[in-house]
C-alpha cells in the first residue's frame, strides 16, 4: 500500500449547517469530585524535580504550551547514559524514500470551448502524481469581447474551490496570463481538477481556448511503511509526550499500556529494551522507567485523561474510553533540552513498536516551541521522519499565542510539514470561534477541536485520593484529536498514520469562524471521523497496509 497524503474517503467534507455544535471536550458528570483551580502542579515539592519556567498560566486556568528546557541546557546525565537518542535507532525509510522529495508537475488543456451568452463551460485536467502543493500556477487564454461579463473558478480533486475571476474588467477584452493560487497550499495534486468559464449576461460570447496548471510540491511517499519485526496486536498505543502519567490514578489505572514482557520492581531489564523496569513508559529526562519523576505530571495526566480517561461513572471519561491504552513518556521537561529529549523518547517508541510488537499508532505533542537554527529544524524534522517511517502519527498543538499567526514560523514539532503530522488549535468551550488564546495559521494549522475549561484527570493527592482539573490552552484541544484518531485506528486497525490524518481533516465541521485561519477552515467532527474510518472497512484502498 502507497503512503497517500490526500487518500480517498467514502464521507465528504460538508458544513452541516443545521447540526448542533458538538463540543470535542469530554462530558463531565453530574457530581463532580473535588476541582483544583489554584495548584500549578508543576512544583518541586510534589514532582521530584526543579520547577523550571516552560509553564504559566496568565489567565484563569490557562495552561501555556510547555517549551521545556532552553535548547543548549547541559543533560543531567552524560549522553553516553541513554540507550535512546539521535541516531541510536533507526527505522528504513520508506521505499524510495520520497517522503520529502520536492516535485513538478504540469497538465494541460486545450478545449477551444465556445463560452455562450449565460452558459457554462468546463474542462479538466488531472494528475496520476501524489503531491502535495506548495505552489499552483494557473495559465489561462481565454478570448472574451467583454470579460465582466465572466466567473471562471478551479475546483481540486477535493472538491476545493478558488475563484479566479469575478466579473471584473468591464468591457476590455479576453483573460490572458497566469495566475498564482496560493489558496491551494497544502491539496494533493492527485485526480481531476476542473476548470470553469460561466458568461453571466448576454450579447457578448468568446472561446476557452487553452489552460494548464503548474504544480510544486513535495511527494508524499512511495513505497511500503517498514513492517514491524513482530505482529502487532492489542488495542491501539496513544504516547503522551509530557510530563508523567498517574498511572494510579482510579480513573486512568485501567487505560495504562503495561509492558507484557518486563518485572515490576525488580532492577532488571528483562525485555532487553535498554529500560529497566518501564513498566508504563519510558522517562527520557532521566532514563528509566519511573515515568512520573520530573516536572509536569499534572500537565502530562490530565492530558491522558482527555484522551482514555475511564468510563467508569466517575470523573471525566475519555474521548478513546475503553478503545486505546496510554503509554507515558515523562520527564520530557527535565534533564536535558525540548529537543534532546524528544529524540530520546522518539527512538524509544521505534523500538517499542518495531522490536517488541508493541501496537503504538500515535504520539500526543502538547509541547513546542520557536527553533530558528536551521540544524535544529533539521534535527526536529528527521526525529518526526523517524515516526512517519514507523508508521505514527504525531498529534501536535499550535501555540497559546493569543491571535498570533504562525506562518512561516519555525515552530517545533507542530509545523513539520510531513504527512504525519496533524496540528491543533483550540476552540473556545462553545465550540463555536477560535479560543482567544490560541495562535492559528492558514499554511501550517490544519483543524481546531475545544480546549477551553476541559475537565480531566490530575495526579492522585498525597494521601491517594484522585483529582480532577479544568484545564485550558492547545494542550487540551491536541489530545481530543488524539482520542479520536485512537477510535478511527481501533475501528480499522489497516489504517496508516497518514490516512488516518486525511480522514481528520476531510471530516472537519466547518465553521466561520476559522475561515483564513486553520486549512481546512474547520473543527473536528469526532462522529465523521469514526463514521469515515469504518467505511473504508469497504473500501479496498484501505484494505492492507
Amino acid at each position: 500500500m502507497e503512503i497517500s497524503r490526500k487518500p480517498k474517503s467514502p464521507v465528504s467534507q460538508s458544513t452541516r449547517a443545521g447540526d448542533a455544535a458538538k463540543p470535542a471536550a469530554a462530558a463531565k458528570p453530574a457530581e463532580k469530585a473535588p476541582v483544583q483551580t489554584t495548584k500549578d502542579g508543576f512544583d518541586a515539592g510534589s514532582s521530584g524535580g526543579a520547577r523550571s519556567n516552560f509553564v504559566d498560566r496568565p489567565k484563569g486556568n490557562l495552561v501555556d504550551r510547555p517549551t521545556g528546557l532552553p535548547p543548549g541546557t547541559p543533560s543531567t546525565l552524560p549522553a553516553s547514559a541513554f540507550t535512546f537518542g539521535s541516531n541510536h535507532v533507526a527505522v528504513r525509510p520508506f521505499a524510495g524514500s520520497a517522503a520529502r522529495t520536492p516535485t513538478t508537475l504540469s497538465a494541460s488543456a486545450t478545449p477551444n470551448a465556445k463560452v455562450d451568452d449565460l452558459q457554462t463551460v468546463t474542462s479538466t485536467v488531472s494528475f496520476d502524481k501524489d503531491v502535495k502543493l506548495d505552489s499552483l500556477k494557473l495559465n489561462l487564454d481565454l478570448a472574451h469581447t467583454f470579460k465582466g461579463d465572466l466567473v471562471v473558478k478551479l475546483t481540486s480533486p477535493s472538491g476545493k474551490t478558488e475563484t479566479i475571476h469575478n466579473r471584473t474588467g468591464g468591457s476590455a477584452d479576453d483573460i490572458k496570463g497566469s495566475f498564482d493560487l496560493s489558496a491551494f497550499k497544502g491539496e494533493s495534486t492527485k485526480g481531476t481538477w476542473t476548470l470553469s468559464v460561466e458568461d453571466k449576461a448576454r450579447r457578448d460570447t468568446g472561446t476557452l481556448k487553452s489552460w494548464s496548471l503548474d504544480a510544486a510540491g513535495q511527494a508524499t511517499g512511495a513505497g511500503p511503511i517498514q513492517e514491524p519485526n513482530k505482529p502487532l496486536s492489542g488495542p491501539p498505543v496513544i504516547a503522551v509526550f509530557d510530563g508523567g502519567v498517574d498511572f494510579k490514578h482510579t480513573d486512568l489505572d485501567d487505560s495504562m499500556w503495561v509492558n507484557p514482557n518486563e518485572i515490576a520492581g525488580d532492577g532488571i531489564d528483562n525485555d532487553g529494551n535498554g529500560v529497566k523496569d518501564d513498566i508504563y513508559g519510558y522517562n527520557v529526562g532521566y532514563n528509566s522507567g519511573d515515568v512520573m519523576r520530573g516536572s509536569g505530571t499534572d500537565h502530562g495526566t490530565h492530558v491522558a485523561g482527555i484522551i482514555a480517561a475511564e468510563d467508569n461513572g466517575e470523573g471525566n471519561t475519555g474521548v478513546a474510553a475503553g478503545k486505546a491504552k496510554i503509554m507515558s513518556l515523562g520527564g520530557l521537561y527535565n534533564g536535558a533540552d525540548l529537543l534532546t529529549n524528544f529524540e530520546r523518547g522518539v527512538d524509544y517508541m521505534v523500538k517499542m513498536k518495531m522490536e517488541h510488537g508493541v501496537n503504538i499508532r500515535a504520539v500526543n505533542a502538547s509541547f513546542g516551541n520557536e527553533y530558528r537554527n536551521p540544524a535544529d529544524v533539521k534535527r526536529w524534522t528527521e526525529a518526526v521522519q523517524k515516526l512517519a517511517d514507523a508508521d505514527i502519527l504525531l498529534v501536535a498543538a499550535t501555540a497559546n499565542g493569543y491571535g498570533s499567526n504562525l506562518n512561516d514560523v519555525p515552530d517545533m514539532p507542530a509545523n513539520i510539514e510531513l504527512p504525519n503530522v496533524i496540528t491543533v488549535a483550540a476552540m473556545d468551550k462553545n465550540n463555536d470561534k477560535l479560543a482567544d488564546f490560541s495562535s492559528y495559521g492558514d499554511k501550517v494549522v490544519d483543524l481546531a477541536a475545544v480546549g477551553e475549561d476541559v475537565y480531566s484527570t490530575v495526579p492522585s493527592s498525597r494521601d491517594g485520593k484522585p483529582q480532577w482539573e479544568e484545564m485550558s490552552g492547545t494542550s487540551m484541544a491536541t489530545p481530543t484529536v488524539a482520542g479520536t484518531a485512537a477510535l478511527m485506528f481501533a475501528a480499522n486497525p489497516n489504517l496508516s498514520a497518514a490516512q488516518v490524518r486525511e480522514l481528520l481533516i476531510q471530516t472537519v465541521e466547518l465553521d466561520p469562524d476559522l475561515k483564513g485561519k486553520v486549512i481546512t477552515g474547520g473543527k473536528l467532527d469526532i462522529d465523521a471521523a469514526v463514521a469515515a474510518a469504518k467505511a473504508t472497512l469497504e473500501d479496498d484502498t484501505f484494505a492492507t497496509r
